[in-house]
């Protein structure tokens, strides 16, 4: 799959290449030229999959930005928000709100030391510096990213529905943004250091039943709307996807300097 991937992809770019105007435009601008090619080469990172990350982050951030608008200005979205709520608050029973209430521990910041002390005792074993690095900065950046975001947008949490007191405002949710970059990256790298594809599954839709559960554990206990959630896995996925780009630029310039 991956090579036939590859296989049209060179044959786009020695079709276009051969296109009279971008010819001109390769004999007048060269280094601009074979800029762009090597941002189109599918063999390496740093080129068409870290470009085709650089598209899905800034997609992510163009539909995090208009949900925040959307929170603060659209009325139906509030509406929405608080329709789901009192659904779920309807239907909420004692034996689903204290399971949920213990998988939503894990979207706390005290998950994020016990997993991340974890991996990074196994990283430093494997020697995997630079993977150490793109994981702590990502937690860093979330954890900076969600308190500005909270403090900016001020938006209270739902009212009378919370099955236990919390603090802080509720946009975005610090425990899905939390879930998606720490469970997302833990995936990434067992997936990669993983060769049996029944394992590789197993990882993939582990860590997107943790996700899912965090998030609508947080909405099912009241203490966050929809809205909130969503944006949290929306700029949770930007954070994973910086761990993953770090880590992966990193490996392919170590490699590029073995050769």
């Amino acid at each position: 799959m991956r090579k036939q991937l590859a296989q049209y992809i060179y044959s786009f770019r020695n079709w276009f290449a051969g296109i009279p105007a971008a010819q001109r435009f390769q004999r007048q601008h060269p280094r601009v030229a074979t800029f762009i090619a090597d941002r189109l080469d599918p063999e390496i990172f740093v080129g068409l999959p870290l470009t085709l990350l650089l598209l899905v982050a800034l997609v992510n951030m163009l539909l995090l930005t208009e949900l925040a608008e959307s929170v603060l200005d659209a009325e139906w979205v509030v509406v929405a928000d608080q329709k789901f709520t009192d659904l779920l608050y309807s239907v909420r029973s004692e034996g689903v709100s204290y399971f949920l209430y213990i998988i939503t521990k894990l979207g706390e910041r005290e998950a994020v030391f016990i997993v991340g002390g974890v991996l990074t005792i196994v990283l430093l074993y494997y020697k995997r510096y630079w993977a150490i690095v793109a994981f702590w900065l990502a937690m860093a950046g979330l954890g900076l990213s969600v308190r500005y975001g909270k403090t900016f947008i001020s938006r209270a949490r739902p009212a009378d529905v919370a099955y236990y007191e919390v603090e802080h405002y509720s946009f975005p949710s610090g425990h899905a943004t939390t879930a998606m970059a720490l469970f997302g990256l833990l995936a990434y790298l067992l997936y990669r250091n993983t060769q049996s594809p029944a394992w590789r599954r197993t990882i993939v839709w582990a860590a997107i039943l943790i996700i899912v559960l965090v998030g609508f554990s947080r909405i099912y206990l009241g203490v966050h709307f929809l809205s909130d959630v969503l944006a949290g896995y929306l700029l949770g996925f930007l954070w994973m996807l910086v761990g993953i780009s770090l880590n992966e630029v990193m490996l392919y310039r170590k490699k590029s300097r073995q050769l």
